[in-house]
């Protein structure tokens, strides 16, 4: 496995309308116009695999078209069809920037800080578990670690207004379990 993390000026630039859209994704997409937009940006997981979790979710990763082999970047979540989460893989996702503020592959300490600054001027509310993990109902947004060699780096998943409610509570939120309980090493 590589540990390498794409560097900040080389990663895929996308914006966040919170509960709304990330990028060219916007939720509430089929897995078909999934596909379509990310083509030319990102690549469907070669082995064409739809991961399926609990009830009707399942869940596609698309990898960067030059990782060989390839890692992914982002996994989507459909549920009952639909695009309702995208989680952002802190070594090769894309960047994400909320009002210019970027949310993956940081240190999470600084993305912390500068959300905890974000907080204070805007009308949302950030909660941290045990893990350190962090979320925000109003953003969509659970922000969870991943390792790059000796350094930990943030994670975004991010979700429609559906499933950002209890984000932040492990224990009854509809995020599935990959994204708060496992480390996506």
């Amino acid at each position: 496995m590589s540990w390498d993390a794409v560097a900040a000026d080389e990663r895929i630039r996308w914006t966040l309308e919170p509960l709304r859209r990330v990028g060219p994704l916007r939720f509430g997409m089929t897995a078909e116009e999934v596909e379509q937009a990310l083509d030319g940006e990102l690549v469907p997981d070669p082995w064409g695999t739809v991961r399926p979790h609990y009830g009707l979710v399942v869940s596609r990763t698309f990898n960067l078209p030059h990782d060989r082999p390839a890692w992914r970047a982002v996994t989507a979540y459909f549920d009952d069809g639909r695009l309702t989460g995208t989680a952002l893989d802190a070594r090769r996702g894309p960047q994400v920037f909320l009002e210019g503020l970027p949310l993956v592959g940081r240190v999470p300490s600084e993305l912390v800080a500068d959300l905890t600054a974000y907080e204070d001027s805007h009308d949302i509310y950030l909660q941290h578990n045990h893990l350190g993990d962090f979320a925000s109902e109003e953003l969509g947004l659970f922000s969870s670690t991943q390792r790059s060699h000796d350094v930990l780096l943030t994670r975004a998943m991010l979700v429609d207004s559906v499933w950002a409610q209890r984000i932040g509570d492990y224990t009854e939120t509809c995020l599935p379990t990959e994204e708060w309980r496992d480390r996506m090493w």
